[in-house]
């Protein structure tokens, strides 16, 4: 988990956490009405978080900090989502809400994100192993995962732009 208490999601981190996070949690139910009229409810398992919120640009910069946020969302895909006080999950940026514009350095804006199973939190995907090839900046930009984050999460690897080696594994989250 990320130590230092922003949130951010594939490589962008939030200049400030937003002032609203929502996680939403919920079950499949299944109800099906039976000919003799009586219908019955059946528990599918859980479905996907959605993560939604609002927050603040300020100064200067808001303008370009709503932009590169914006630009995240439209190049798609998944990616890791951090969040303060929360364990990692794989989502996709679905909405992202321009509130109120630039009024005197202050932009406001509301955003969502669907937790995506196609990753879902296993073994498989909290690691991954060196190919010889890759270094950590690769592995960055390939798991949407901060060059930072990566870092600290791999003390062992001492420079991130040295290959990894085959047989070292490397904790994504």
């Amino acid at each position: 988990m990320r130590t230092d208490g922003k949130m951010s999601y594939k490589d962008y981190v939030f200049p400030v956490n937003p002032s609203v996070i929502k996680i939403s949690h919920g079950r499949k139910i299944a109800k099906t009405n039976i000919p003799d009229g009586y219908d019955t409810v059946s528990d599918m398992g859980s479905s996907y978080r959605i993560i939604s919120g609002e927050g603040e640009f300020f100064g200067e910069k808001c303008v370009d900090d709503f932009l590169a946020l914006k630009a995240v969302m439209d190049k798609g895909g998944g990616g890791m989502l951090y969040l303060p006080s929360q364990k990692p999950v794989y989502a996709m940026f679905e909405e992202l809400e321009l509130i109120a514009e630039d009024c005197e350095g202050v932009i406001r804006y509301k955003f969502k994100f669907i937790e995506s199973f196609e990753k879902h939190f296993s073994e498989r995907y909290l690691y991954c192993y060196g190919n010889g090839c890759d270094c950590l900046w690769d592995i960055s930009y390939k798991y949407g995962i901060h060059i930072d984050i990566l870092t600290e999460f791999n003390p062992h690897i001492k420079r991130p732009d040295i290959p990894v080696l085959p047989w070292e594994k490397v904790k994504l989250c």
